[in-house]
């Protein structure tokens, strides 16, 4: 508690002392003092004022010689008062302002001498310690940093101060906020920001610790902290040996789903290239070729008597020789053997087949 000390010298009755505290909290009791050497002459009186406002005096003839005078926020315990030391009880935020003591002698001189000392009446803050709004548990390098730290409601707004691992914030690094004021006693609440890009010289042992302190005067002292972490991205493999091994581990795995792949499609048409197969096999024993836009089948044909199988609309038909000649025709015997061919690959067919053929073939 820090208290103003006032000597004031006269010739004759002269102050040594006037002890005022700054800082009273809200419900402690305030001792103000008033100390003085009457010189030889005798004294008068002892008067006190609040912001001009008398509230004690000490009279030594009159009796009883102290009294009091109401006054909004001065309480005065009368039993532990004298013409030195007033004492006020229960103080309260109406008691905050300037005392002055004036001492005055008898007559015939009657001199007076005065001093004062402002107090203040300190509501603490009604919260506890600070809180810090708006960290994050993890950061990486780079990330920025944008946190508040919130004092409870006191009177006065108690002093904020950021520190990023046990070093004060540079100013720059500091968001200041207006005070804001609420209630009807007018208490205040203190808003102090601190903002930065995080860089690697933060982070110690892999740690960054942020801590607001909230502090008024030498009687209020309150601390809160946080210790974040870094983000710690996976590493890249070291050995390239090893990148490589994963890479082949992913071939390989996926060459099976291609194989499988390659091996469900040749599948899939292996009836379709074998039907061909057959088709063009049967062309080829009758002596003709099959009709088709494959240019295999087209050079197997021949010029003059031999039928063709022609794949049209989901029909495979067999071109005989007189559609392709003309003028040159075959004898019975060998037309008889061109139908026969013709109906026994269309009754060995089923339509779906026929389909399947004409895609194929176009």
């Amino acid at each position: 508690m820090n208290t103003f000390y006032f000597v004031y010298f006269t010739a004759g009755l002269r102050l040594v002392e006037v002890r005022i505290p700054n800082y009273v909290i809200k419900g402690a009791t305030a001792q103000l003092e008033c100390l003085y050497d009457l010189d030889g002459e005798a004294l008068y009186s002892v008067k006190w004022y609040k912001d001009g406002n008398e509230f004690y005096r000490y009279v030594p003839r009159d009796n009883p010689p102290a009294q009091t005078f109401r006054l909004p926020g001065v309480a005065v315990d009368l039993h532990n008062s004298s013409d030195a030391i007033v004492n006020l009880h229960n103080v309260n935020l109406q008691s905050a302002g300037r005392f002055r003591c004036e001492v005055s002698g008898e007559a015939p001189s009657f001199q007076t001498v005065t001093e004062h000392g402002d107090m203040v009446v300190v509501s603490l803050p009604d919260q506890g310690p600070p809180k810090i709004i708006g960290g994050r548990p993890r950061y990486q390098i780079g990330d920025w940093v944008r946190i508040n730290c919130t004092a409870g409601r006191s009177k006065p707004a108690v002093n904020l101060t950021w520190y990023v691992n046990g070093e004060p914030a540079e100013p720059q690094k500091l968001r200041k906020y207006e005070t804001i004021v609420s209630g009807r006693e007018g208490l205040e609440t203190s808003v102090l920001g601190l903002q930065f890009r995080v860089e690697q010289h933060h982070f110690r042992n892999g740690d960054m610790k942020l801590k607001c302190v909230a502090a008024l005067s030498s009687f209020y002292w309150r601390s809160n902290e946080e210790s974040v972490e870094g983000d710690r991205p996976q590493k890249a493999p070291v050995l390239e040996s090893r990148e490589s091994d994963s890479a082949f581990a992913s071939n390989s795995r996926a060459d099976p789903v291609q194989a499988s792949n390659t091996d469900s499609l040749l599948m899939a048409r292996a009836p379709n290239a074998l039907l061909l197969l057959a088709l063009a096999l049967a062309a080829t024993l009758a002596g003709g070729s099959l009709h088709s836009n494959w240019p295999a089948f087209r050079h197997s044909s021949k010029a003059g008597f031999g039928p063709r199988v022609r794949v049209h609309r989901a029909s495979i038909n067999v071109v005989r020789p007189e559609q392709e000649q003309g003028n040159d025709k075959p004898n019975d015997k060998l037309r008889a053997q061109f139908i026969h061919v013709e109906q026994t690959l269309q009754d060995s067919l089923s339509a779906a087949q026929r389909r399947q053929l004409l895609l194929t073939a176009r």
